[in-house]
């Protein structure tokens, strides 16, 4: 098992929330039910990442049997639905998110993404010869660039009016990086089904080995989930 970044990156996003969470909490735009709503939801991630971990460091995710389900098409959206159908369905945990957005300066959502920048170790694993290069070139690259624009977003806001409208479309963008390319490349990368394309070694497999797995299955998807609820945000706002 090789040194990866993506443990801390999750615990970042989670110290992100928590932060946002407490700093509502004492501004009193929360009570003590509604941010712990938010730590419920934190909570399921959490359990999330132990369960894909635990289910990788078993061979289960690369066995043939597990390969067959085709799992590139959607075991990145695992923690996508699983936050999407708290918000749809329990209405404490979609007013806490509503009050926690918008109590909180704009920026602070761009700066998380630049945490996105660490997709250059994706980079330099595939000059290693331990990820798959097309995936880097199509997921991992883009992933990279956008974390960069996000570097570059945050010091123009300090000096000049960024709309809503701009802010949630760069969000949007966040999310068509990853959404409309990820899961299908993963998923030509993958033996077992009929879409076996890019068989060249290192194949898709890679993104299946703990620790690495934590990046297609939860840290990834996390920051669409940002992304998802700044965009939402922003985009009602009026002209």
């Amino acid at each position: 098992m090789s040194f990866s970044t993506l443990p801390f990156l999750f615990i970042l996003q989670l110290a992100f929330w928590i932060g946002l969470t407490h700093a509502a909490r004492h501004r009193r735009q929360l009570t003590n039910g509604q941010a712990l709503s938010i730590m419920a939801w934190l909570v399921m991630l959490v359990l999330w990442g132990i369960a894909t971990s635990a289910l990788s460091i078993c061979g289960v995710y690369t066995s043939p049997a597990f390969l067959h389900l085709l799992p590139g098409l959607w075991l990145p959206m695992v923690p996508m639905i699983l936050s999407a159908g708290l918000y749809a369905t329990w209405p404490v945990f979609r007013t806490t998110i509503q009050r926690v957005v918008t109590g909180t300066p704009t920026h602070a959502f761009i700066l998380i993404q630049i945490l996105r920048i660490a997709a250059i170790g994706g980079l330099y694993k595939t000059t290693q010869g331990l990820m798959p290069v097309t995936f880097t070139a199509v997921v991992g690259i883009p992933d990279f660039l956008f974390g960069l624009s996000a570097l570059i977003l945050a010091g123009t806001a300090l000096h000049k009016r960024v709309t809503s409208q701009m802010l949630g479309l760069w969000h949007i963008a966040g999310i068509a990086v990853i959404v409309t390319t990820a899961p299908f490349i993963m998923q030509l990368g993958l033996p077992g089904g009929p879409w076996y394309i890019f068989q060249n070694l290192p194949d898709s497999r890679a993104l299946l080995e703990f620790p690495m797995v934590l990046a297609p299955t939860l840290v990834v998807p996390f920051f669409i989930i940002i992304n998802a609820i700044a965009a939402h945000h922003l985009l009602r706002k009026p002209l």
